[in-house]
């Protein structure tokens, strides 16, 4: 789990300058950063990530850096545990966070008279995000499903499986072919093994470990059935329900499952905080001023967090005749299984094309058999 952030910054005359830090209680080893810092800079100096294993330390750094054509050269550090990989939280996840920590740090430049508030509220936005990142270790299966979504390895690793049976060594050999680093390929593999969609054999033939595809999956929007009998009868109230009703059927009219629109779902079902509140919303309609708060929540928060689902038609806010607000769910997020029956055509394609090694084939139309009779 995550051991903290560290932020440091490139001075001309100073060097590498430590500027913040969450929690106080992290050692910051300078050789160790240096050792981030020189990784970065190694080649073209521009803005990016790195996985780095750090000795003195003892820990792994997934570190973002805005480029030394920036006008200050920062890095963001995420400190993690040996064995560790920011893969575990998925690519979107953190550049959110990285992109969240820069705005922060940009207006700390654009306003030194503020620097100590905005230095404080960075603090508490830090303290967050590892609370969040710490809540990862239990996520659902859905959730897990959507972290496939939310990875570029996940999604490559998913089309790869797609097509046919692969060998760890291919996947690793075929990410890293497109600029992919892997620094545990156990972590990258993790959300496929926990939801069964992907079951591991050895194959004697080949010498090495295989993956095999049993479920497919895909992610997409349902309407609120709940939500929607509620408002059939005209609850909270009928032009609250009238517009309800008629917001639900301008998305479902022509919704059509898309990639764009499966990377937004993932995105916020991947969020602990957000995928709570929909839970919350599934069977009931609450005014915007009298939503349950959770643990370690403020009103301000979780209407924060309502408002921006709402931009991505999860949610839909809309005023009584008394000018009440009303929050209603708008759409359900879901990760739907299905089992891949196209595979079974292409297994049988692919060993007559000799594109399939024999035991490979033979063991994948096994699992498929055991999956389907379940």
């Amino acid at each position: 789990m995550p051991r903290g952030f560290i932020v440091t910054k490139w001075d001309e005359d100073e060097g590498l300058v430590l500027e913040t830090k969450f929690p106080e209680t992290i050692e910051v080893d300078l050789d160790d950063q240096m050792r981030v810092f020189y990784s970065h800079i190694t080649g073209t100096g521009t803005a990016g990530n790195v996985v780095v294993r750090l000795d003195k330390s003892k820990a792994n750094v997934a570190s973002y850096f805005t480029g030394m054509e920036s006008e200050t050269p920062r890095l963001i550090n995420l400190m993690l545990e040996l064995g560790e990989d920011p893969e575990m939280f998925g690519d979107i996840m953190i550049q959110d966070i990285n992109q969240a920590i820069s705005n922060y740090l940009k207006r700390m430049d654009q306003n030194p008279s503020q620097r100590f508030e905005i230095l404080d509220d960075l603090k508490n936005f830090l303290s967050m995000t590892i609370f969040y990142l710490e809540r990862f270790a239990n996520l659902s299966k859905e959730q897990r499903m959507a972290q496939i979504y939310a990875s570029l390895k996940g999604l490559q690793i998913l089309q790869l499986l797609r097509e046919r049976a692969r060998s760890r060594k291919e996947i690793q050999h075929h990410l890293e072919q497109i600029g992919q680093i892997v620094t545990n390929i156990e972590i990258v593999l993790d959300p496929f093994i926990k939801t069964g969609i992907v079951k591991q054999d050895w194959i004697e033939d080949v010498n090495d470990i295989f993956l095999f595809l049993l479920t497919d999956f895909t992610l997409l929007r349902k309407p609120a059935v709940k939500i929607i009998e509620q408002a059939k009868k005209y609850q909270p109230a009928p032009e609250v329900a009238e517009k309800y009703l008629e917001a639900v059927r301008r998305l479902f009219s022509n919704y059509k499952p898309s990639v764009e629109d499966s990377l937004k779902i993932a995105k916020n079902m991947l969020n602990p905080d957000k995928f709570d509140i929909i839970g919350l919303f599934k069977d009931k309609i609450y005014p915007i001023k009298k939503i349950p708060k959770g643990t370690g929540q403020t009103s301000t928060d979780i209407v924060e967090l309502i408002k921006t689902m709402a931009e991505d038609d999860i949610f839909i806010i809309i005023k009584d005749k008394q000018n009440v607000e009303w929050v209603l769910l708008l759409s359900e997020l879901a990760a739907e299984s299905f089992y891949p029956e196209y595979l079974i055509e292409k297994i049988r394609k692919d060993h007559l094309e000799e594109k399939l090694n024999q035991e490979v084939a033979v063991k994948h139309l096994e699992l498929l058999e055991k999956a389907y009779t379940k």
